[in-house]
């Protein structure tokens, strides 16, 4: 997990935890205030885990929203072969008003 260690001691801290309010780092390549959530898990269960999480935590937390969403895989699957990738990070985001 070396070559990620600095997302890990970044974003750990937020992993399948609540939806955030901000703007993501400028590596993220995303601009603007978003409501983001980092999802812990493989990117098999992305889409059936980490989405769906995302927006019911996006619904509880009421911010209104102002385009579509996106991802940001921030971890390789090379750096967690170990891990089977249960460790992996991706930060899913939607823009908001």
């Amino acid at each position: 997990m070396a070559c990620c260690s600095d997302v890990h001691r970044q974003f750990d801290k937020f992993a399948n935890g609540k939806v955030q309010v901000g703007e993501l780092p400028k590596w993220a390549h995303v601009s603007g205030k978003v409501a983001w959530y980092v999802y812990q898990g493989p990117y098999s269960e992305l889409g059936s885990k980490g989405f769906s999480t995302f927006w019911k935590k996006f619904g509880e937390a009421k911010p209104e929203m102002d385009g579509p969403p996106g991802d940001v895989y921030v971890s390789s699957p090379d750096c967690h072969e170990e891990d089977k990738q249960t460790k992996m990070l991706t930060i899913i985001w939607c823009p908001i008003k």
